[in-house]
């Protein structure tokens, strides 16, 4: 089953939940309000079996990239910057994220992603704790 309607740019639209997941996080307080008034930006693109996430912050200049292909370990990294060893698996038409934290805060953070229509919407979960997150198309 092809996961073409990931393809593209995506802007976050809303989030709920991002208290309790910035506790689980660690989140120093600068970070907290930082992320929480910002909007993330998405964009995923492919060739062949090899998959491209660009992530970005509305109004920062850096994004970071991550090259990866679907079953396979790759490392990336956390809001904050920390160190992740993350990997990406379909599901039908989902798209299954484990990425589990490599620095001093150990945990783990799953994200299911499901498009429906110009939609996306994830659900981020770190042990028992979640955050809803809605990307629309641009």
């Amino acid at each position: 089953m092809s996961l073409d309607h990931f393809v593209g740019k995506w802007l976050e639209e809303k989030k709920k939940g991002f208290e309790c997941l910035a506790d689980a996080l660690g989140l120093t307080e600068e970070q907290r309000t930082f992320f929480e008034n910002s909007q993330s930006e998405l964009s995923y693109s492919q060739d062949g079996d090899t998959w491209t996430i660009q992530v970005g912050i509305v109004g920062v200049p850096q994004k970071t990239t991550f090259t990866f292909k679907m079953g396979e370990t790759y490392d990336s990294t956390n809001i904050d910057g920390s160190p992740l060893k993350s990997v990406i698996r379909q599901e039908g038409t989902k798209l299954l994220e484990r990425h589990e934290s490599c620095g001093p805060r150990k945990f783990v953070m799953d994200i299911v992603r499901e498009v429906e229509g110009d939609t996306m919407n994830a659900k981020t979960s770190i042990g028992g704790v979640s955050m809803q997150t809605i990307y629309r198309r641009t």
